[in-house]
């Protein structure tokens, strides 16, 4: 999504959790939803380093949301407010918005997704290419023999 989207909208139990422009969440999600979530994405680069979230709990059902936040069952950060106040999505002047009564209160995302984008050598040319970055600009394809042993 970082690739294709301006902006992107986290839901999480059929309600917006976050929404924001798709550098500026990937870069610093606010939500606990998100981050979980952005924790999750494979990253093709054995050597980068990043916190897994694994959340805990149940996971409620989409049928009988619980009360409050919906993520409120599986947060690390819940209180009592949380279990019983729906929050409000809230934006900031950037436009980042968040449905969490603790946002300000929050750590920092840390590396999530790791700030280089974790793409391998050969990734980051298949992604210049298909992005017209410079590096693969005039070309039909990308060489990309030599990547592994008996390529061609």
């Amino acid at each position: 999504m970082k690739h294709i989207a301006d902006r992107v909208a986290v839901m999480n139990l059929g309600g917006i959790v976050e929404t924001a422009d798709a550098e500026a969440l990937f870069a610093a999600p606010r939500h606990p939803y998100s981050r979980a979530l952005l924790s999750a994405i494979p990253v093709p680069k054995p050597q980068a380093r990043r916190g897994r979230i694994v959340l805990e709990g149940e996971m409620p059902s989409a049928l009988n949301p619980p009360s409050g936040c919906r993520f409120h069952t599986r947060c690390p950060y819940v209180i009592e407010r949380c279990r019983t106040e729906i929050p409000p999505l809230l934006a900031d002047s950037t436009g980042h918005a968040t449905a969490c009564h603790r946002t300000a209160e929050l750590p920092s995302p840390g590396a999530i997704v790791p700030a280089d984008g974790g793409f391998s050598p050969v990734l980051e040319k298949l992604v210049a290419a298909f992005s017209g970055g410079t590096e693969g600009a005039g070309r039909v394809g990308v060489d990309v023999s030599g990547t592994r042993p008996g390529a061609v």
